[in-house]
């Protein structure tokens, strides 16, 4: 009993006391730490904005931490902000001096309480290339929800992430042709450092998606095929202008850049110059001819003269093959067929409005064909079995100048939500009717299918592969990020092509020194708008 009252004072009145302390350093730190990380994402969501962010920053921290907390005084903090690239960043570090009860027993008076947060935000140009083709028009099997529909709302949300006046955002669709949805410029201009680019306008207030972004998405309806080749390009050309208007402006350009695609299918469509004197796709001409060898387009091949240069798109009908033997895949091909982006003689919001009729309105693709009648090519019919007879062959390259040849097809893997198979064979002969008749190639699965519109599918899947890899590669600016979804629910999407574009650790043709992106297979409209949601996070990097 004696021992025990010795040993009160000396032992167990410390510990109890250190333990009562221990318990008050912990409650306070743990409230500077929240105060710390509040202030950084408060100020962070204003990251781009005119606000004083260092302001805002300190006005979070006293205000989620009470002046006197537990007793402790002499708040201090130091807020920094940084903008690197493109990337803004913000970081906060904080201490407060505690005063002790029991340990000053110990000769410890007060304890210096820390705590520190970051939050970054990217200063982004952003190009969102969305998938308005007729396959889109289906009901999710899932959800029972219309997949375009959902996805437009799913765009609209993701639009609103991100600032006006500060982030710079471009919209492109396409169907069998590509169209530059935001900001308007009618026609478009092709050169990468003419009018347009994604701007700062796209938005007047992003949390009532009001504004002319939100309004090109509302006008957009859906029908046609699946030009994605153009779109990429576009996206790509448009990304260009801005840089070039910025570098201009500013004289340095530190923004970082995404293209984010969304898909349900795979590339079908090929926009084409088809007399292009330098590798000219017609049949040589003859006067009223057509022949396997000959054809009666007589701008053959165009000149420096618009009015000679024929340009449309070429497109496969029905779909790819499917996963069961027998199933015949494409079917029949259509063209020329015009361009929407470059034809002036509707709104761009009739275009955007078309349910199929806008995409394929055929006749006179542009003043070169009315002016130099072919045989098929071009004239306003459509037949799947003669459109293409005027052509020599499908074009080595298409409007943009990626190439259509190649193996880089053969590696397409579909996959329909329960099936996964590879479609493609390893060859690719780039010819036409006249040369080619139904059955005469076979794909590796089943032969009584089309080999043409086969063909044209295969160039188109080429294509997208090329411009993907013009994207990554380029030096003309900081590096493009690109992010894919595809949607597999409407008959198929291809996971090859869409991780290849994105350049993920899984693609076929992965480089580690190219910009990584990410690919989100979605199988239903809840998983689309989940996907959005981490595009969004992955790009902003809003996060402590």
């Amino acid at each position: 009993m004696t021992l025990m009252t010795m040993m009160l004072p000396l032992l167990l009145i410390p510990l109890v006391g250190l333990a009562i302390d221990g318990s008050r350093l912990y409650i306070v730190q743990s409230r500077l730490s929240a105060a710390v990380d509040g202030a950084c994402l408060g100020a962070g969501r204003l990251l781009g904005t005119t606000a004083n962010t260092t302001e805002i920053a300190s006005e979070f921290l006293k205000a989620n931490f009470p002046s006197g907390y537990w007793s402790s005084n002499s708040l201090q903090y130091n807020i920094n902000y940084t903008n690197n690239l493109g990337v803004q960043t913000i970081n906060v570090y904080a201490t407060v001096d505690l005063p002790l009860t029991f340990a000053r027993m110990t000769g410890n008076t007060d304890s210096l309480v820390s705590a520190s947060g970051t939050a970054t935000r990217r200063v982004t140009r952003l190009v969102m290339v969305l998938d308005r083709s007729g396959s889109m028009n289906n009901t999710d099997p899932v959800t029972g929800l219309n997949v375009f529909t959902t996805m437009r709302s799913g765009a609209e949300w993701f639009a609103s992430q991100f600032t006006p006046n500060y982030d710079e955002l471009g919209l492109v669709v396409f169907n069998g042709s590509a169209i530059v949805a935001y900001p308007e410029n009618r026609p478009w201009d092709p050169s990468p450092t003419g009018v347009g680019g994604p701007d700062k306008n796209f938005a007047t207030n992003p949390q009532t998606q009001t504004g002319p972004i939100f309004d090109m998405l509302t006008a957009m309806n859906v029908g046609g095929g699946t030009g994605t080749p153009e779109a990429l390009a576009m996206a790509w050309i448009e990304m260009q202008k801005t840089h070039a208007h910025d570098l201009a402006a500013n004289g340095v350009d530190n923004t970082l850049n995404t293209i984010v695609l969304f898909t349900d299918g795979v590339p079908d469509a090929l926009a084409s110059y088809f007399n292009d004197p330098s590798h000219n796709s017609l049949k040589i001409h003859a006067a009223g001819a057509l022949t396997n060898t000959t054809s009666p387009c007589a701008n053959n091949p165009a000149t420096g003269v618009a009015s000679t240069q024929m340009k449309g798109y070429i497109v496969a009908g029905n779909q790819p093959l499917g996963p069961d033997a027998g199933q015949t895949g494409w079917q029949g091909s259509y063209g020329a067929i015009r361009l929407l982006g470059y034809d002036n003689s509707q709104s761009l919001t009739t275009w955007l409005g078309s349910t199929g009729a806008g995409d394929l309105t055929k006749t006179t693709p542009n003043t070169a064909f009315s002016n130099g009648p072919c045989k098929y090519l071009g004239i306003g019919t459509y037949n799947s079995t003669t459109d293409m007879q005027d052509l020599a062959k499908i074009p080595d390259f298409d409007l943009y100048g990626s190439s259509t040849g190649g193996l880089a097809y053969a590696n397409s893997t579909l996959y329909d939500g329960t099936n996964t198979w590879t479609p493609n064979t390893t060859s690719y002969v780039a010819a036409t009717p006249a040369t080619l008749t139904p059955n005469s190639l076979w794909d590796g699965t089943s032969g009584n299918h089309y080999a043409l519109p086969y063909m044209i599918a295969a160039a188109s899947w080429n294509a997208t592969d090329a411009i993907g890899k013009t994207i990554r590669t380029q030096n003309i600016m900081n590096q493009v990020q690109i992010f894919t979804i595809g949607y597999s629910g409407n008959g198929g999407t291809d996971l090859a092509l869409l991780n290849r574009l994105a350049n993920t650790p899984i693609s076929t043709s992965y480089v580690s020194t190219e910009p990584v992106g990410k690919f989100y297979l979605v199988n239903n409209t809840t998983e689309l708008i989940s996907a959005f949601n981490s595009v969004a996070s992955s790009i902003l990097r809003l996060a402590n």
